[in-house]
């Protein structure tokens, strides 16, 4: 073999490695997740958007990551978010503090940075939620920042592996 041909296998073989690797270095996040500690302590979310669910359950495929969260009592809310970076749309019925109900349309959207995954959520009422998990030690972390009309907020979350 050639110089030029070693040198050639050599480029290739180290053009697709790093890619490789990142594709091994993405977790999966599935399972069943309850609420450790928030930092801030005792961190109550804006006036109930971002509020730290207290059990979360997260079934992830190669396409997309289904999250159920408990925070809403009898209706817990399942939120999906694909894995190829398009937008999931949807419209729910949500109640405001004063008691009133109407649909919002939500929208959904992950990208990978690294091994951590970065999700967005919107909805037609003005609310907007970035979090961005991660898996280390056996614990979820969600490093969360929460906008709406009036105080926005920041907050990181810890979950453990539930029953």
């Amino acid at each position: 073999m050639t110089t030029t041909r070693v040198m050639s296998l050599v480029l290739a073989v180290g053009a697709t490695l790093p890619s490789a690797l990142t594709a091994q270095a993405r977790p999966n996040f599935s399972g069943t997740w309850k609420f450790a500690s928030s930092a801030p302590a005792n961190y109550p979310g804006s006036n109930g958007w971002g509020v730290p669910s207290p059990i979360v359950v997260l079934a992830q495929t190669a396409a997309e990551l289904t999250i159920e969260s408990g925070q809403f009592g009898a209706n817990p809310m399942k939120v999906v978010y694909k894995l190829d970076g398009s937008d999931t749309i949807w419209e729910a019925p949500s109640s405001s503090q004063s008691g009133s109900t109407a649909i919002v349309k939500w929208r959904t959207k992950a990208s990978w940075d690294g091994n951590r995954l970065v999700l967005y959520t919107w909805n037609t009422a003005l609310n907007q939620m970035r979090d961005i998990i991660s898996l280390a030690d056996g614990r979820l972390t969600i490093v969360r920042a929460t906008e709406q009309p009036g105080p926005s907020t920041n907050a990181t979350l810890t979950y453990s592996r539930g029953s």
